[in-house]
């Protein structure tokens, strides 16, 4: 079920009904919780059950670590668990990847596999993390498990940032929840413009985009290198469109909700510095891999490494966490690099005095220029695709050369760009206003009157719906 769909407003709608009618807390819970599994159902139903065996697995395992003080018994239960939730993953994501894998190394033994019918739950690597995460931290005892199995089902269920985050922890979920479902009109009203904020994002701006990004991307070979440095950059700032709108929207759903959900991005073009890029760009994701992943590597069994190995690892991990396939892994692969040259030439402090010096403007527009040219290999279907665009972009392959430029690229990405840009040289943010304000409504309206006119017909998928 899609953020911007009649289904879903009618499913939010009958929700913030019966949350009207239902005072009782836990009355409210399992609303929210039913409500919560008729979205994630509206894909396939047959994805309950997966979901079932998830909450089941990360809650019971935890309850029998609470339950015994020995050492050995916690620590083995804690490595089942972790197990147990990265077989789920690798079996519905992975399979076929690895198998893939396999054939091409023994395919000059003459010997196939056949590939697995598996179908791939929709969000199945978001709330695999979220449980991962849970079960670990109640292990280190930073913190609280949930009261009951029902507030541990809410907490990985929560359609909001089911199938694309952000990636909430228990502690910053669960004392929320133990506080109960606040519904009041300061917070509808401020989730209604949250969501209208996304909405402007992901129909206004990312999917206006789309016609370029496919055009080019489906046969790049046709068109000349100028026309496919346009796709490139209109993909840049497609991707962060479309994925910062959703976390928008599913802040909003929340916030009319009671519940404040993570900041995910934070002007994430405007970094001066690959390092400083992953700490603005998803990063509920990126702090989970530092927590969960990097740290534990620092500290323990692979030493041997070095932060510089345990960089590479972590990325690539990454890359591997958002598809299963090679491109994800190189991608993921070419930021891990960057970091560690960034680290070896001491590259990664900002320029003094940001944004009122000529270095941190040039800084910030080299890095967004390599960030972007580091998209090709996320959005190509395949390999050969990958090197055909890099020829492109290199002025190398000049064959069927079509001149086509789209207009919402090339006038939109610049704007948006130098938008955020100086967003961050002014620390200017959109503002949540008051109903008070007489311009308040006139504001939400024109917001409304944009998304109308300028939307396409028929909205995209969001992007990260895929992972």
């Amino acid at each position: 079920m899609n953020f911007i769909s009649f289904e879903f407003l009618f499913l939010l709608l009958a929700l913030l009904g019966a949350l009207a009618i239902f005072k009782h807390p836990l009355i409210r819970k399992w609303v929210l919780l039913l409500a919560s599994c008729v979205f994630y159902a509206w894909w396939d139903w047959r994805f309950l059950g997966l979901l079932a065996a998830v909450v089941l697995l990360g809650y019971y395992v935890s309850r029998f670590m609470l339950a015994t003080h020995d050492s050995k018994k916690r620590s083995a239960l804690l490595w089942f668990s972790v197990t147990s939730h990265l077989a789920i993953l690798g079996f519905f994501k992975y399979s076929n990847f690895f198998l893939d894998t396999f054939n091409w190394a023994v395919s000059p033994l003459g010997w196939r596999v056949g590939a697995l019918d598996v179908i791939l739950p929709i969000g199945i690597s978001f709330y695999t993390f979220e449980a991962l995460s849970y079960v670990i931290d109640v292990y280190k005892g930073t913190a609280k498990p949930a009261n009951s199995l029902l507030d541990y089902a809410v907490f990985i269920t929560f359609f909001p940032r089911l199938v694309a985050g952000p990636i909430m922890r228990a502690k910053g979920f669960l004392p929320q929840l133990e506080r109960g479902i606040l519904l009041n009109f300061d917070n509808f009203f401020e989730g209604i413009q949250l969501f209208l904020r996304g909405m402007l994002k992901k129909v206004v701006v990312a999917d206006n985009l789309v016609v370029a990004v496919s055009q080019v991307y489906n046969a790049p070979s046709v068109f000349s290198p100028l026309s496919v440095w346009m796709a490139v950059f209109a993909y840049s700032v497609q991707i962060l469109y479309d994925f910062w709108g959703y976390t928008d929207m599913a802040r909003g759903i929340g916030r009319m909700l009671g519940f404040d959900l993570p900041l995910n991005f934070n002007l994430p073009y405007t970094s001066q510095s690959i390092t400083e890029f992953w700490s603005r760009w998803h990063i509920s994701l990126s702090s989970w891999f530092r927590d969960y992943i990097f740290f534990p590597l620092e500290r323990r069994r692979f030493k041997w490494l070095g932060k510089t190995g345990n960089m590479l690892v972590v990325f690539l991990l990454s890359g591997l966490w958002h598809g299963a396939n090679w491109n994800f892994i190189f991608w993921g692969g070419m930021h891990g690099v960057y970091l560690v040259v960034e680290r070896a030439f001491d590259w990664a402090k900002p320029v003094q005095h940001p944004w009122t010096s000529y270095k941190a403007w040039l800084r910030s527009v080299l890095v967004f220029i390599l960030l972007t040219i580091t998209w090709v290999p996320f959005r190509s279907p395949d390999w050969n695709t990958t090197l055909l665009i890099f020829k492109k972009l290199l002025f190398v392959d000049m064959q069927y050369s079509i001149e086509w430029y789209y207009g919402w690229a090339l006038f939109g990405v610049p704007l948006v760009i130098v938008g955020g840009w100086f967003a961050r040289r002014f620390e200017w943010r959109w503002p949540i206003f008051q109903i008070q304000k007489t311009y308040t409504l006139a504001f939400i309206l024109l917001e409304i009157l944009i998304i109308f006119f300028f939307a396409p017909v028929k909205s995209s998928p969001f992007i990260y719906f895929q992972f």
